[in-house]
């Protein structure tokens, strides 16, 4: 890299190539992490020792091209000349501080390469033990999610829903809830699937958890069979702009779109037990194999081998799957992180965007490493 420069073409030229290399070395490193389990991490600390090293050869070219720059402005005849030689080497000057600008966040970076390959050494599991701390505290919080379900939704389940064996909206607790929504959410890390993720809660009534959900997944839909639940959740989740939120009327029994969805939450709709399992076939049928199951309670427990699924951890299962498979992808999830992260990034790209992205998907950012210890 450092051979002879004698002007700011061939600067601009090497500094192309350096940008090509560094690129190169992290989508090699993207690779690796994105292997999850199965990653070399040799391979990886020996890729970020090569970005150490084209960074330090990259330092010591932009030192190279300002000793010609400025021995180019000492040889000038005339002010005029002197100003010339600026003129053409500014935009690479620019370049070069932009660059300078991205390099300089490669330490940040190292650091989160590095607690990937920490981490990734314990499994992390879909669901832990909660301390006796945090069990108060929820416990506050949910209490206080409770009043809020109840000023919400203040109407009681109408003639039709009765006649039909619904439930009035149950309202499960709030801590419970993310639970199962952050281990299915892992659980779609390790899946890779492609976004937008679109959830659905069966039975949602005044759509707090429609909009609960839209801090994991990108979609989020409810389906309700009363249509006072659905207008009190369509004016709540009318207040949130620019987000893919929305209930509808339909019954839980004959929706045919249930293979539109990534996950499927439902609490036990339906109060007659012949029905509540119509229902689970229905929904089981319908959708996808490897559509994430969100059932928390002891019924569906007991019948979801039978009706086709496998159970990954907790009340989360996975449709049309074996006990295998599923075993695998639980196995595969708790090597993710457990950060939940959008996968778009905000601003202008960097070198650095491919890996930052890569690692979100990984569920792993700056801001959010986490000590499974």
């Amino acid at each position: 890299m450092l051979h002879q420069i004698s002007d700011q073409d061939q600067f601009f030229a090497e500094l192309q190539a350096t940008r090509k290399t560094l690129q190169s070395h992290i989508e090699t490193l993207c690779r690796e992490l994105m292997q999850r389990e199965t990653m070399n991490e040799h391979k990886v600390f020996a890729v970020c020792s090569q970005v150490d090293l084209q960074i330090r050869e990259f330092s010591a070219l932009v030192g190279k091209a300002n000793s010609v720059r400025v021995d180019l402005e000492n040889e000038a005849q005339t002010s005029e000349d002197r100003m010339n030689i600026r003129r053409q080497w500014g935009p690479v000057s620019a370049k070069i501080n932009l660059f300078k600008v991205e390099l300089s966040q490669w330490s940040l970076m190292r650091g989160l390469v590095q607690d990937q390959v920490t981490h990734r050494k314990k499994r992390i599991p879909l669901y832990d033990r909660t301390t006796e701390l945090a069990v108060a505290q929820n416990s506050a919080s949910d209490d206080v999610f409770d009043w809020l379900h109840a000023i919400l939704n203040p109407m009681s389940q109408d003639e039709a829903g009765l006649a039909n064996g619904y439930y009035p909206d149950i309202a499960l607790s709030n801590s419970t809830f993310h639970q199962h929504l952050h281990a299915a959410y892992r659980v779609l890390l390790a899946q890779d699937k492609e976004q937008p993720i679109r959830f659905l809660d069966v039975g949602c009534g005044g759509g707090l958890k429609v909009l609960s959900a839209l801090r994991y997944f990108q979609e989020s839909h409810g389906l309700e069979f009363q249509q006072s639940y659905v207008d009190a959740a369509s004016a709540l989740l009318g207040r949130t702009k620019g987000l893919e939120a929305s209930v509808f009327q339909a019954d839980a029994l004959t929706f045919e779109d249930y293979d539109s969805y990534d996950v499927i939450y439902f609490f036990k709709p339906i109060e007659d037990p012949e029905k509540l399992i119509e229902l689970e076939r229905r929904v089981v049928s319908g959708a996808r194999p490897g559509t994430i199951l969100i059932a928390p309670y002891v019924g569906f427990g007991a019948r979801h081998a039978d009706l086709g699924c496998a159970h990954v951890a907790g009340s989360v299962y996975l449709s049309k799957t074996s006990p295998s498979a599923a075993v695998r992808w639980r196995r595969r999830a708790e090597k993710t992180g457990t950060g939940v992260l959008h996968g778009e990034e905000s601003g202008v790209a960097t070198v650095w965007s491919p890996l930052l992205k890569a690692s979100k998907r990984c569920g792993y950012d700056i801001a959010h490493h986490i000590d499974p210890t």
